[in-house]
């Protein structure tokens, strides 16, 4: 509750096969990215409202690629000096040499911010298979209480463009099978109770929950995957023809 990583975008070129944000599968764009005034204006509002954060992340996708990395960081250094001098804002990035310049602006106008390499120097394979749903094995069934697991302990809340979720990676999640609605839009509604109330639709979804282990370079999918991929790729699709 004193954590918080933001999927600032979705945008990644990385392209890793079981990335648990789907970048690979799921391509986002400009508009899934979360706008600097929002990203302002939530900060603000939770130092008003005396929610101290102790930890701030920038993640995605690649954070970098978004146009207004710097503005972020910016407004996390603006978010510390103000309400919590003792908050650790950090960024995570691959070091992609084209955006590197942002990286190091960053570091030169704060340079206490903590810079994370992920190490994807190639597409990387994660020790999760990531979509394989827990809802898809029987050893779950429809009545398992799902009770989060230590993700959301160990990384804080998350936020993206749709608001608040118990974890980053769960708001990734519910971009993918469009259970957006279930987001928290302000800090002051972000209690226990209502982020318990995300546990059961965004955990059946989410292979680290069970953390089912992948054998060699295999991305096993389960169906509710095969179904949620399937079905945002087309809505997507729908979109773009809609455009004039």
């Amino acid at each position: 509750m004193r954590h918080l990583k933001v999927n600032m975008t979705y945008i990644c070129d990385r392209a890793c096969p079981n990335c648990n944000r789907a970048t690979q599968h799921c391509k986002a764009s400009a508009a899934d990215n979360v706008s600097l005034a929002t990203w302002q204006n939530m900060l603000e509002e939770c130092g008003k409202q005396g929610k101290i954060w102790t930890r701030i992340t920038l993640t995605g996708g690649e954070p970098t690629f978004h146009p207004d990395f710097n503005g972020f960081v910016d407004a996390m250094a603006d978010y510390k000096h103000k309400y919590n001098p003792d908050c650790i804002i950090t960024a995570y990035t691959y070091h992609n040499p084209k955006f590197y310049y942002k990286i190091e602006k960053a570091l030169k106008d704060h340079p206490y911010l903590d810079v994370k390499d992920t190490e994807k120097y190639d597409p990387k394979i994660h020790k999760v298979a990531t979509f394989m749903a827990p809802i898809d094995d029987p050893k779950y069934g429809p009545d398992h209480f799902y009770k989060g697991c230590q993700t959301g302990h160990l990384c804080g809340l998350g936020f993206d463009n749709s608001g608040f979720y118990f974890c980053s990676i769960a708001a990734g999640l519910a971009r993918i099978f469009g259970l957006q609605h279930l987001a928290i839009k302000n800090i002051k509604d972000a209690t226990r109770d209502n982020l318990l109330k995300q546990y059961q639709p965004l955990c059946s979804l989410c292979g680290f929950y069970h953390s089912p282990r992948p054998k060699g370079d295999e991305e096993p999918m389960s169906p509710v995957w095969v179904e949620g991929i399937k079905a945002f790729n087309e809505k997507r699709l729908d979109g773009f023809k809609q455009k004039p």
